[in-house]
């Protein structure tokens, strides 16, 4: 029973006592830069072009850009599909950097893609 009082009494001493606290507020965002960038131009047409289908890793985006790409062959011409998890499978990540999402980029930009579909899905 002592013990119980004790526990029970403990925080109202805590309060009663009239230490300055010094607290500091930590943002856990992080800084974030954001660089303006140009947009390329949109092709008037798919027909002839090539497009890359980049996926993330995460769950059932490859199967998302599986679909999208079977589309695009049933209605362009002359279109080319890359698959950048069967060209580069290492490229299936989130980078989690930016010099890691440089280096997909360069190893993506290889195919010369005319345009880049993208999936982030779970």
């Amino acid at each position: 029973m002592l013990t119980l009082v004790a526990f029970i009494a403990l925080p109202a001493i805590s309060i009663g006592n009239d230490r300055v606290q010094d607290w500091e507020l930590v943002n856990p965002e992080g800084v974030v830069k954001i660089e303006p960038m140009k947009v390329n131009p949109h092709p008037k047409s798919l027909e002839g072009k090539t497009v890359l289908l980049r996926w993330n890793g995460k769950h059932n985006g490859d199967q998302f850009l599986n679909r999208v790409g079977e589309l695009l062959k049933e209605n362009v011409r002359d279109i080319r599909i890359v698959k950048s998890w069967e060209i580069a499978p290492w490229t299936a990540i989130i980078a989690g950097n930016p010099d890691k999402s440089k280096e997909i980029v360069q190893t993506l930009a290889k195919e010369k893609p005319d345009l880049v579909i993208g999936s982030q899905c779970d």
